[in-house]
């Protein structure tokens, strides 16, 4: 069985990735997403993870919070990534500069308590709240 791989770069193809194996689609609506992104973010995982093929120097890292940082890129300002702090090599992708295969649907909804009820989508992904986003990925205080 051969490894698949999904091209993606941003806007102005300054910045070039490939995402490697089953891609899982998510979503956030929490309140920095939508301000980062203007609208709720659209994310990919890749179960092979990302890989940066072209213009790594391009990408700028912001630091959103104590733990985890956005990467845009530099020329164009295209959003790119996200990551945890402490594990910079995991990179979840916006699912937007990929070139996703057909079919696929969002698996879960992050801060579903945040989101505003202008927008809706269909489906039945699974939906959790901040203090179950928090309770599963912020780093857990060492005894």
């Amino acid at each position: 069985m051969s490894e698949t791989s999904t091209f993606g770069r941003c806007l102005c193809g300054a910045v070039e990735a490939i995402g490697r194996g089953e891609a899982e689609v998510k979503t956030c609506h929490c309140q920095m997403c939508r301000r980062w992104h203007g609208g709720p973010a659209v994310s990919v995982n890749f179960s092979g993870g990302i890989a940066i093929t072209v213009g790594a120097e391009q990408i700028a890292w912001y630091r959103s919070s104590e733990w985890a940082e956005r990467g845009f890129c530099r020329v164009c300002g295209s959003t790119l990534f996200y990551r945890i702090v402490d594990n910079p090599d995991e990179l979840s992708g916006e699912a937007g500069q990929f070139d996703l295969p057909a079919g696929l649907k969002i698996t879960e909804q992050f801060f579903i308590d945040e989101k505003p009820d202008y927008y809706d989508f269909t489906g039945d992904a699974l939906g959790l709240t901040g203090a179950e986003v928090f309770a599963r990925y912020a780093p857990k205080d060492e005894p």
